[in-house]
Order: C-alpha cells, then structure tokens, then sequence
C-alpha cells in the first residue's frame, strides 16, 4: 500500500516537471520569435550620426557642420580688442573688428557661401563640401569627412598708389579637410589639415603657403549649451611676420554654444582678431601668455527657403 502511494506521488511530481518545463520552453522560445521580430524591423542600413557640432564654425574655424538643403545661414562675426589695454580700453570694448557672412545649402553635401570682413575690408567667396558622413550601426561609416574652400580679395587702398600694382597681389586662398568623429552623446573632435596661401607677402623671406594643423574639440554640457575648443598650430611660417610686420603666434580659441530656437549663440575669448580664415592662420599677432586675448562671439540665424507642405482639407 505504501508502495502504491510513493508511485502516486512520483507521477504527480513527474506530471508538474513536464508543465515547468512545457511553460518555460514556450516563454524561451516566445522570446527568441519576439527578438528576431525585433531584428527584421531594425534598419538593415546605418543611421547618420548628426549634429557633430552646434554650428558651422567651432569658434572662428570650420567645423564639419553645414548648412540643409535651400536653408540660408546668416553670420555675424565680432571680435573685441585685447583685454591687456585695461580700464583705458574698456578691456578691449572701444576696439572691435567684425564679419558678415552667408551660407547656402545648394543639397545635402554643397554649401555656398559670400562674406565680408572689416581687416583690409576683404570679400570672399567660399564653398563646402561634405565628402562622407559619420554613421552608426554594423557598416557604418567611422568618421565625416568634409572639404572647405575660399578665395578673398584685400580691397583696402594701397599704402603707395606711386607704385604700379597689381590685382593678383590682393588675392588670399584658403584649403581645408576637416576630420570629424562624434564619439558619444557628449564628446566630438575634429582635426583639419590647413593650407593658407598669400599672394604677396611682407618679407621676401616670407613663404607665400603656410600650412597648419587644426585641432578643435566640443564637449556638451547641457541640451542647449557646449563647451568648444580649438588650436591652430602652424607646421611652416613659424619664424614670418603678420600682414602688417608683428610677430605671428599660434591661434587658440575657447569658448560656448548657446542654443536658442533658431539662433546659435558662440561667445569666446581668442587670441585672434581675424575671422576669416588665412587671417586666423597667418596673422594672430598676440598671445595669451600675456593677456594678448579677446572677448568675441557669433551670432548665426538660419531661414528656410523649403515650400511648405500642401495642408490637407478635411
């Protein structure tokens, strides 16, 4: 009789192993149908990785940023002057240099742009060009890769209009590959080989191409606020002068984005008053060792020129 009962019991025991293991094959195999449904709606194609940088510039260089297709980008560039004149100058308040651009996104890889600095009241045109773009995901595309580009043109007068001059002599160029890596959420770094070229220079001992190595770094504090860095040492010139005779330092430049609706708001100190680009390569003229900086910032607002999506009628 006790025999009978301990069977009895093993069969029950037996009966409630087979419905674990019933239940748990089935939850384990609902699982694994429910993560290759997952799978297949997964994109089989890398995502863009976006907004590298806030803006276009990462202070007053280049940055892989540029503008969306039939959106125009108004810049406005200003520089203080240095804040080692003290009290005398407002530290550097009375004195102010400025920048007036716009950028064209042509399509999604061509930007176009024209502008106007007030050192040797010099017009430029420019264009950028993104060549690759940064991607996520199995296949992606590690880093961006862009191509920006101007030609300016001095329109200052000539010191002696005596001398028979000519019009090549006013002629600036300026060449960059900029190589961009968005590393996470918060960090982007970028580095860009540089080629400023002068057609006439101050010295005859001075070299006409001048190349560089730029550095640049973005770090986000907040949703709408970032802290940029970035650093142009000069690989050739080290020993040649400023366009108006004054021993050329390095460039370096600190500052913050601030995101407001449509506005990119930069505010930084620099030691450069140039704001286009082969005058921050070549014509820095002061340095922070000895407070030779400037309080500065730009402003950009962006319009779009994209028609407006035909509103259904209910």
């Amino acid at each position: 009789m006790q025999a009978l009962q301990t069977i009895n019991v093993m069969k029950k025991i037996n009966s409630i192993l087979i419905l674990i293991f019933t239940i748990f094959t089935s939850q384990l195999f609902a699982q694994d149908d429910l993560m290759k449904e997952l799978q297949d709606m997964s994109p089989s194609k890398p995502a863009t990785v976006f907004a590298t940088f806030k803006s276009t510039r990462i202070i007053t260089g280049q940055s892989i940023e540029h503008i969306a297709a039939k959106h125009l980008n108004l810049v406005i560039l200003h520089r203080f002057g240095e804040i080692n004149g003290g009290a005398y100058t407002l530290w550097g308040m009375d004195q102010a240099n400025m920048r007036i651009a716009l950028e064209y996104g042509i399509n999604d890889k061509i930007q176009l742009g024209l502008g106007r600095s007030s050192i040797g009241k010099t017009y430029d045109g420019n264009i950028k060009w993104k060549i690759l773009a940064q991607s996520k995901g199995k296949g992606g595309m590690p880093i961006s890769l862009g191509y920006y580009g101007n030609i300016a043109v001095n329109t200052m007068e000539w010191t002696d209009p005596s001398i028979h001059n000519y019009f090549t002599s006013r002629l600036s160029y300026f060449h960059q590959l900029n190589i961009a890596k968005k590393f996470n959420e918060y960090l982007s770094l970028q580095v860009s080989p540089t080629l400023a070229h002068q057609n006439l220079v101050q010295l005859t001992s001075d070299k006409n191409s001048v190349f560089a190595l730029g550095l640049g770094a973005s770090w986000k504090i907040s949703r709408s606020v970032r802290f940029n860095v970035e650093y142009y040492p000069r690989l050739t010139g080290r020993d040649q002068l400023t366009s108006s005779g004054a021993k050329a330092y390095d460039y370096l430049g600190m500052g913050f984005d601030i995101e407001t609706g449509g506005h990119v708001f930069q505010l930084m100190f620099t030691n450069g008053d140039g704001m286009l680009e082969q005058q921050m390569l070549r014509d820095t003229k002061t340095q922070w060792s000895n407070a030779g900086i400037r309080l500065g910032f730009n402003l950009a607002r962006t319009f779009s020129f994209e028609n407006e999506k035909t509103k259904k009628s209910w």
